[in-house]
């Protein structure tokens, strides 16, 4: 039987709706078995042809193998624009939080690994803390773990700690307790001891002294549950409770997967972290009771975090039917100026990208351009102090003073966008900048430089892009960073800076 024109058209429908490219070209074409339509993508890609494959077949079922529908590459005049490029925008648009439901079926195809291979780490029965700044992949690092797992049809839990952001109280441990046992209830089906359990924490006095007391016979429950295989516990974004409290919700933890075959998967952003407390020996000793994965990769290799960028935009970008992220590129600039202005961040390069992708297009050009890049990063200053009141609750109010005198220091005083400080984990100012380097206002650009006196040294710093462009004061200061390449230790040496007693 002939396929007709309207079967066509509903498999064209059907496959715009599948795939999320809306609003694509086509035309008829005669063949020797009846009409064929022709699809016009930017890159016909395996995904597609299977998709339209699968389409075709429903419609119209397996017609002795005649072609009723083929896909065709296109060249489109104004790329950013296109059925592809809005599509990647929604990608990128759902990459900007990860959660445990995140990307679904879809995880593999969409899935960037790190550059350090962290992920045979993740993988492994043994505890880890995965420390970077906010964006740096924590989350997606421990969602790839979990993913391997269900695939395999091994148990695990997630507990996702922005739930409890911004709490000091010792009832929050009943709460991660409780919501343990509803998690793993979820697992392994309702468990009448379990169930008891949770109505004692629920009714227990809010002191680590009650929760200690029930912690063995919560252990000895979750160690029938992995008797036969191991449980993995994920415990995303810690950072976000009362750093006074981070290492007894640790330690109640520990307790309970200590001598079961239950490990510990954590998420968080260092400074902001204390995972042990030598006064009341409570919560997690690195590295002996678990392992750190450090997942920054900063400006002081730009070349290999550019690589690594590029390499997580080129994933959504296939997944939308485009060849690679440069398709949308104007020149080979714009990718090392989009690890520059995020600072090697992937979240905020995502986004940033995705901004500079809506500005190009406003402005009606082709491509994205340098400029749009600057113009989109210009405007994520108040996103990044938004996560400072988020993620450093207790200490915002100091940080935010720090950051005044730095970005007064530089712009003001010194009209440099780069300076050095002394590594000294003794000073108040060094700890406030190191904080302000994970919050993602400023950035590393060298993590060991000598200027002056032998056995001195210093970590070089710029300020993040939204702090000092559009700022009158700052039309005249010297920018670090007008290349793209790696920065030389003699530029570097000759960088103003600051002490201490300036702050």
């Amino acid at each position: 039987m002939k396929t007709g024109q309207t079967e066509l058209i509903k498999i064209k429908r059907k496959f715009e709706d599948t795939s999320g490219l809306i609003g694509l070209h086509h035309e008829f074409k005669d063949t020797s078995s009846g009409k064929a339509i022709v699809i016009f993508v930017s890159s016909p890609t395996e995904r597609l042809f299977e998709i339209l494959n699968s389409v075709s077949e429903s419609i119209v079922g397996d017609a002795d193998d005649a072609i009723v529908a083929t896909l065709k590459a296109t060249t489109r005049d104004r790329i950013v624009e296109g059925p592809e490029v809005r599509l990647l925008l929604k990608l990128l648009s759902e990459s900007q939080t990860v959660n445990r439901y995140s990307f679904g079926t879809e995880f593999s195809s969409r899935y960037t690994p790190t550059v350090s291979g962290a992920e045979q780490q993740i993988v492994s029965k043994a505890n880890h803390i995965a420390f970077g700044r906010r964006g740096a992949g924590k989350s997606m690092l421990l969602l790839y773990s979990m993913t391997l797992r269900d695939q395999a049809g091994l148990p695990s839990v997630w507990l996702d700690f922005q739930t409890y952001s911004r709490r000091s109280d010792p009832g929050v441990i009943a709460d991660i307790l409780t919501d343990l046992i509803a998690e793993l209830e979820k697992k392994f089906g309702q468990n009448s001891r379990l169930l008891e359990l949770q109505s004692l924490i629920e009714d227990s006095e809010p002191e680590m002294s009650e929760f200690k007391k029930l912690a063995p016979k919560l252990r000895r429950e979750i160690g029938k549950l992995s008797s036969s295989e191991e449980l993995f516990i994920y415990l995303d974004d810690l950072h976000v409770i009362g750093r006074g409290l981070q290492a007894q919700v640790l330690d109640i933890l520990y307790s309970i997967s200590r001598g079961n075959q239950v490990f510990l998967k954590i998420s968080a952003i260092e400074n902001l972290t204390r995972t042990y407390d030598p006064t009341e020996r409570v919560g997690l000793e690195l590295p002996h009771d678990a392992q750190a994965i450090h997942l920054d990769y900063n400006l002081t290799t730009p070349e290999k975090t550019t690589a690594h960028i590029e390499a997580i935009l080129d994933a959504h970008a296939r997944f939308a039917g485009l060849a690679s992220i440069r398709r949308l590129c104007s020149s080979a600039d714009v990718l090392p100026r989009l690890t520059w202005v995020s600072a090697g961040v992937p979240r905020d390069a995502i986004y940033l990208f995705s901004q500079a992708i809506q500005k190009s297009s406003a402005d009606g050009k082709a491509r994205v351009t340098v400029s749009n890049v600057n113009q989109a990063a210009s405007e994520t200053l108040t996103i990044k102090l938004r996560d400072l009141e988020q993620d450093a609750s207790e200490q915002a109010s100091g940080l935010k003073i720090a950051l005044e005198t730095i970005k007064s220091f530089c712009i003001k005083e010194k009209r440099q966008n780069a300076f050095l400080i002394e590594i000294d984990n003794k000073s108040d100012l060094f700890e406030q900048v190191t904080s302000l380097v994970q919050l993602r206002l400023l950035h590393v650009i060298s993590e060991g430089i000598t200027p002056h006196e032998a056995g001195r040294k210093y970590l070089a710093l710029i300020l993040d892009y939204g702090l000092y462009i559009g700022i009158r004061a700052a039309q005249s200061v010297e920018l670090f960073n007008k290349s793209f390449e790696d920065s030389s230790s003699a530029a570097l040496r000759k960088l103003p800076i600051l002490r201490a007693q300036q702050n």
